[in-house]
């Protein structure tokens, strides 16, 4: 079978538009969901990765394209026509989302019921490692690492009532959130459940989270500051990543999934936008706005156009195999320099990830090409990592030999990058920007008296933070 080839080159931007709206009588190759007025609604924003990147998240169940506000790793060489999956508009969602409510996440309103798969360890079982003494009043704003629609990414610096060591002093990344902002996107039970996973979560390759807390405005994430910056950064610098440094980041990848599979957690927003560096270059799987414990499948439309596996697209239900579909996504990315599939537009990048076609560069190497294959299966149940011996397949194929898993758990290995720090509260790898007004965080400017919280309405349904 011939093989396209193409040179390798940069791509400016992606996901950079989408009709605002769509005629409802329109032919929609998307997963989309007419609103109550009969049209699709697809909001565009500008991203809030620090720093900014040009690649877009979408959201369920509206299908709103905003940003999060991160903390942010043998098939045929091509699908020829007649092994393609059909490309025909995907199935519509069932009746019954449009009717869920804004804080209910439609995967429980009207996903059919599906047979269990129990996971290897319960979430509910490990302990919360939060920090219940903390407050907001105890940290002192040093920067922000980055903005989005209804948040921001702050660097703050712990401040004790008694600090007499230096040793003491720590910086930390603060997730900040806007209440209002949060529920007008339907975006709740995604929010408790980011602070549900990481609260109970810990793993090298995963950002810890330490804190909660909410005022009459916001509600905080209290996270590791990760000072390297984003993978996307160091990539797009290098322009491409050898496979050796490839197999080092995505061993690293396929370590935390394997950790969050065995919870039946999936992920749903890998890309190197959300791949922070630490200051011995190890990655740190960043913003689990979209992250959820899952035992079958689950119908929320939300993840990266780029990134989106063909079952999410066609809203055929979607589980632990579309974090191993984002895996080969990535892997090509960073050994070519852009994803296998864009477009200008993200439906014309649904329709290249239907079709399947692969266009491999010419010096790519027989492994790479299997594993990414392997990865990029279009039939999930012949997907890499979801076959007979789940992750072990993925351990143990050829391209990952050498691979010392344990002392990479570890953190014994040399990263192949280590960016330059020079502090605890080095940002040279974020973009520069103001600091927000202290009307938009009131909480962490002085304390809140007992009264306006007592009557802060929309603060209830945050009752865990």
């Amino acid at each position: 079978m011939d093989v396209a080839l193409l040179p390798i080159i940069p791509i400016p931007t992606r996901s950079s538009s989408l009709p605002i709206p769509i005629p409802a009588n329109s032919v929609c190759e998307s997963p989309c969901r007419p609103s109550p007025r009969g049209s699709v609604v697809m909001v565009l924003t500008d991203s809030a990765t620090p720093p900014s990147s040009p690649r877009k998240t979408l959201l369920g169940p509206e299908l709103t394209i905003e940003p999060q506000v991160p903390y942010s790793t043998s098939a045929s060489s091509d699908h020829s026509p007649d092994q393609s999956p059909p490309h025909s508009p995907p199935h519509s969602p069932p009746p019954s989302l449009s009717e869920s409510s804004p804080d209910h996440d439609m995967d429980h309103d009207c996903a059919p019921p599906q047979p269990a798969n129990p996971p290897v360890r319960l979430l509910d079982e490990e302990e919360e490692h939060v920090h219940r003494s903390l407050r907001l009043q105890d940290f002192e704003v040093r920067g922000t690492l980055g903005t989005g629609t209804f948040g921001r990414v702050l660097l703050v610096k712990y401040r004790p009532a008694v600090s007499t060591q230096t040793n003491s002093v720590k910086f930390f990344a603060m997730k900040v959130l806007q209440k209002t902002e949060v529920i007008r996107l339907r975006q709740v039970e995604h929010v408790k459940a980011e602070r549900r996973i990481l609260s109970r979560v810990r793993h090298p390759f995963i950002v810890d989270l330490y804190a909660t807390f909410q005022d009459s405005v916001n509600i905080y994430m209290l996270l590791s500051y990760v000072p390297g910056g984003e993978l996307f950064t160091h990539l797009r610098r290098a322009g491409r990543f050898s496979p050796d440094v490839t197999r080092f980041y995505l061993a690293t990848i396929v370590l935390a999934l394997k950790y969050l599979h065995s919870f039946n957690i999936i992920y749903r927003d890998l890309k190197p936008e959300n791949l922070l560096l630490d200051n011995r270059g190890y990655l740190r799987l960043t913003d689990f706005g979209f992250a959820k414990v899952v035992d079958d499948r689950t119908w929320t439309l939300c993840g990266t156009p780029e990134y989106l596996a063909p079952e999410i697209i066609q809203s055929d239900g979607h589980g632990k195999p579309a974090d191993w579909w984002a895996c080969g996504i990535l892997a090509y990315e960073m050994m070519v320099g852009h994803p296998p599939f864009f477009d200008e537009t993200a439906y014309g990048i649904y329709d290249r990830i239907l079709k399947g076609k692969i266009q491999w560069p010419r010096d790519m190497d027989p492994l790479s090409r299997n594993l990414i294959r392997g990865f990029l299966h279009p039939d999930r149940t012949q997907r890499l990592g979801n076959l007979l011996a789940g992750v072990d397949d993925v351990l143990e194929h050829p391209w990952f030999r050498g691979v010392d898993w344990g002392a990479l758990e570890r953190r014994e290995i040399r990263a192949p990058i280590v960016p330059h720090v020079t502090s605890y509260d080095d940002t040279r790898h974020f973009t520069r920007l103001p600091l927000p007004p202290p009307d938009q965080i009131p909480g962490l400017i002085q304390e809140e008296n007992t009264l306006q919280r007592r009557f802060d309405v929309v603060g209830f349904q945050f009752s865990e933070f």
